[in-house]
């Protein structure tokens, strides 16, 4: 896999130094990475990926045998620290490192792509079927990544063959010139689940929870703990806020609700406003970092009736949305929100050292 818009933090040469694979792992944890740790040697190469400094995957693979999760650190055991190979470690972006976490079912299509035009037509088919996933797209001249949100295009990742790298529309009209070259350009598509993403840990042994640093959580523990956590941050809210018929946290990427809170009897008059909450603030969101290169912080819209306010955690690519009665002033709804993704934030993701590797 080429991961366009990756920066190099950190390379070892295990011939002149002595490198074990547990100085790695601590060393990625201890900065927080977020991004991928790669290891080259002479007959093999494996990738060990991050999400803030924990491990959710590694990939081991030794000519046309593969290994998985817990058996590809037992092999890379055995081979780091040896005379030979390399080790490189390098951040992603945020947004792509998110969907790499979840990402599912990665497959080589068959089809190709010459020109432009096929490729926004391929887009097009992935818009109608609301896929959520990536687009790896492979030319001599370079790479790219595509993300895709229920079928929109999020963002695009382009790296030449010489290094340079370019994000959004720059990306996209690298790529274009590429393809009109009239080089047939291959494809890799996956699928994204969170759901997945939380049931198929198999590196359990340095896994960092987002809401303590403990190595004993599982998987398991690690969603219950935070579903409790969302269901506090919305029972606070609406502690506070007597006007609320309807809080909920969403994910920003799948617009998927991962917790609500509603009042008996009031969920009702607001429910196709809620629906569309998600969708919308994923658009505003994309609008903004592509036209403005700015970050979205909280959005209001109101009626004669209701207010709908949504903010967004960054430290976590959620939203949380509350829809109020007017009674209430906005303000004093703003304010609370803020207050409530402040603590949200401070709690899901602990603060990790930022000191570098050696």
């Amino acid at each position: 896999m080429r991961f366009p818009g990756s920066k190099l933090l950190h390379q070892w040469d295990l011939a002149t130094q002595n490198v074990s694979l547990e100085d790695l792992l601590r060393s990625c944890q201890q900065i927080g990475l977020t991004g991928f740790a790669e290891i080259k040697f002479p007959e093999s190469v494996a990738m060990i990926f991050y999400y803030l400094g924990g491990e959710v995957n590694a990939l081991y693979r030794e000519g046309p045998v593969a290994y998985n999760g817990q058996a590809a650190l037992d092999k890379l055991r055995e081979q780091v620290g040896g005379p030979e190979g390399a080790i490189s470690v390098y951040e992603l972006p945020l947004d792509m490192a998110h969907l790499l976490r979840g990402i599912t079912n990665r497959q080589r299509l068959r089809e190709t792509l010459k020109g432009r035009t096929s490729l926004a037509d391929f887009l097009g088919r992935l818009e109608k079927a609301e896929h959520t996933g990536t687009l790896e797209i492979q030319l001599a001249l370079g790479s790219a990544m595509v993300l895709i949100v229920r079928g929109r295009v999020s963002n695009v990742y382009w790296e030449a063959t010489g290094g340079q790298t370019y994000e959004k529309g720059e990306a996209r009209q690298h790529l274009d010139e590429a393809l009109d070259t009239g080089e047939e350009a291959m494809l890799y598509l996956a699928d994204f689940s969170r759901d997945v993403w939380k049931s198929r840990h198999e590196v359990q042994d340095s896994l960092r929870s987002r809401l303590q640093n403990r190595e004993d959580t599982t998987a398991e523990e690690l969603a219950t703990e935070e579903n409790q956590l969302r269901s506090q941050i919305l029972d606070g809210l609406c502690a506070k806020l007597p006007s609320v018929a309807h809080a909920f946290l969403f994910d920003l990427m799948t617009g998927a609700i991962l917790a609500r809170k509603s009042r008996a009897g009031s969920a009702l008059r607001v429910s196709l406003l809620a629906e569309k909450v998600p969708a919308f603030t994923s658009y505003l969101r994309d609008v903004v970092a592509a036209e403005n290169q700015d970050r979205i912080e909280l959005i209001e819209v109101s009626t004669e009736r209701v207010a709908a306010l949504v903010a967004v955690v960054p430290e976590t690519l959620e939203g949380i949305a509350v829809l109020a009665d007017r009674a209430q002033p906005t303000a004093t709804i703003g304010a609370a929100l803020t207050r409530a993704v402040r603590d949200y934030a401070a709690r899901a993701v602990p603060q990790r050292s930022l000191t570098a590797p050696d």
